[in-house]
């Protein structure tokens, strides 16, 4: 009795196998007319979790096909305008690329002789450029319709596919399209968690400062995120790096340190970077208006005209370094208004008011300059209107400020 019960269990297992090979078979008539994609979608995911087929190439080849006609059904329902199901085009394009790897897997194994006789691996570097643009492609597709999540999940795919062995022959990294798709990717998954950056954002900000087209964006990026999260440390360290990294433009950089050191009352650390900059772009203004900038939050008002003017003498037609000229006398002026305003005794008064309105008037070459360079910023024709004002000039005042109405016609 055992000896029959074994038997009529190795039976059932032989019929078993035979009908999962059926079912491969199955599968891939479905996918010709008349198609029945769902129908085949069934059989080839049962052959792929049964012992007897799960590990043939077969099996997966024909489930690539089956799945990259399922992605392929949604997206051209999605081009077309009509309703398709994202979640399952998005699911389908990605399992097609995973059975493509399953089939490099095993179609290079030995078979029950020991031999290897590869009979798909030729024609998988085709299939898997096809699908590596579709995932492109298709997370556009999602990233414009703001599907971020699903966006993410096929540049993800994407991203990874790269390091598949079926895909070293593409060379996908040297692609444009392997960057760009990090940056995307990047952008998507800040929309996808309301700007909580995570690590695969990071990483992925890490990859593209080492490209040219992207370094410097990924560095502020970067700055951003470590901001954000309370880093410090990696924050001050990539704006110290970047600034290395761009020794002719790195004025966000600087600047953004020079505030960090500010805000962490660290004036002397911020001055110090101020200095450098200078001493390695002497005739570059912006780095003059930066210092201008620290001094005026600590309120050293006469040292941030200094450099101010300083920054003139490079660029004379620069507009920063006018207006911040004139805004830095407009500071001392409402400063010693403030301190004459407490002063008891009318003559000191009237003595201490004539004082501060020598410093508007101070302000007005100065703004009126901004005014010549750049007749449309409403932040320095609102200072020279309060210059005008404060000196009893009610010509003036109303000329700029009839410019300024103009500006919101």
């Amino acid at each position: 009795m055992k000896k029959i019960a074994m038997t009529m269990c190795i039976l059932a297992m032989a019929t078993c196998g035979f009908a999962q090979k059926k079912n491969v078979s199955a599968a891939e008539g479905k996918l010709y007319e008349p198609t029945d994609y769902n129908g085949a979608k069934n059989l080839i995911e049962a052959a792929m979790q049964d012992p007897t087929t799960s590990n043939q190439a077969k099996t997966y080849w024909i489930a690539s096909q089956v799945y990259t006609k399922l992605y392929e059904e949604q997206d051209v329902k999605m081009n077309g305008q009509l309703d398709y199901d994202v979640n399952l085009m998005t699911e389908s394009l990605i399992k097609a690329v995973d059975a493509c790897n399953k089939v490099a897997e095993l179609d290079v194994l030995p078979n029950e002789k020991g031999q290897v006789k590869p009979k798909y691996t030729k024609q998988l570097p085709s299939k898997v450029d096809k699908l590596s643009k579709s995932l492109f492609n298709a997370g556009a597709v999602n990233y414009q319709k703001e599907n971020y999540k699903q966006a993410v999940e096929l540049w993800n795919k994407y991203i990874d596919m790269a390091d598949y062995p079926m895909a070293q022959s593409l060379n996908m990294k040297k692609d444009t399209l392997f960057n760009l798709t990090k940056y995307y990717t990047i952008d998507a998954l800040a929309k996808l968690n309301n700007d909580n950056i995570d690590a695969t954002s990071i990483k992925y900000m890490n990859d593209l400062k080492e490209d040219p087209k992207y370094s410097k964006t990924m560095y502020e990026w970067l700055y951003s995120t470590y901001s954000k999260k309370g880093d410090s440390d990696k924050a001050v360290n990539t704006l110290k790096e970047a600034i290395k990294k761009f020794p002719e433009d790195n004025s966000y950089f600087i600047g953004s340190l020079i505030n960090y050191y500010v805000e962490q009352k660290r004036d002397n650390e911020a001055l110090a970077y101020a200095d450098e900059a200078i001493a390695s772009n002497p005739k570059d203004a912006q780095y003059y208006l930066i210092k201008a900038q620290v001094y005026l939050q600590k309120e050293n008002f006469d040292k941030a005209i200094g450099v101010a003017k300083e920054a003139i003498a490079v660029q004379p037609e620069n507009f920063n370094a006018n207006y911040y000229c004139g805004y830095s006398y407009i500071r001392k002026a409402e400063a010693a208004m403030d301190a004459a305003n407490k002063i008891k005794d009318n003559n000191k008064y009237k003595a201490a008011k004539n004082m501060a309105n020598e410093q508007f008037k101070n302000s007005i070459q100065f703004l009126e300059k901004a005014r010549a360079i750049d007749p449309t910023d409403e932040s320095n024709l609102q200072l020279l209107k309060t210059a005008y004002y404060r000196i009893g000039n009610g010509d003036k005042y109303s000329e700029i400020d009839a410019e300024i109405k103009n500006l919101h016609k």
